[in-house]
């Protein structure tokens, strides 16, 4: 049940709570890619903590790393998204990469 909570969770801040507005000008601005990690790493350690699960100050910065650097390569685009259509391919790396976020704080945290 933990896993299907924080999924829930990931659509709701990379969804919804991200928005056109966010979705669109995060690969132009700093300011609005780190807002946009910052609400999704936010609702996934509120999540977290209210699932149970014991979240560290090291969680919160290895999950928003991660988020904006993934989420960065995909908005400008970097490397091999530059290859990839952005609502296909690259649409199913970062998704990928944001679940293996999750699937990782979950077998760290012993949460499964």
């Amino acid at each position: 049940m933990n896993l299907l909570i924080l999924i829930f969770a990931h659509l709701l801040a990379d969804y919804p709570l991200q928005g056109d507005f966010l979705a669109n000008m995060k690969g132009k601005n700093m300011i609005i890619l780190v807002s946009h990690a910052g609400i999704w790493t936010g609702t996934i350690a509120v999540a977290a903590h209210l699932i149970g699960i014991d979240i560290t100050v090291f969680d919160v910065a290895l999950l928003f790393i991660v988020h904006a650097i993934a989420d960065y390569l995909k908005a400008k685009p970097v490397g091999i998204y530059k290859r990839l259509d952005s609502l296909k391919g690259g649409l199913l790396l970062d998704q990928s990469i944001h679940l293996i976020q999750i699937l990782v704080l979950l077998a760290y945290k012993g949460a499964f």
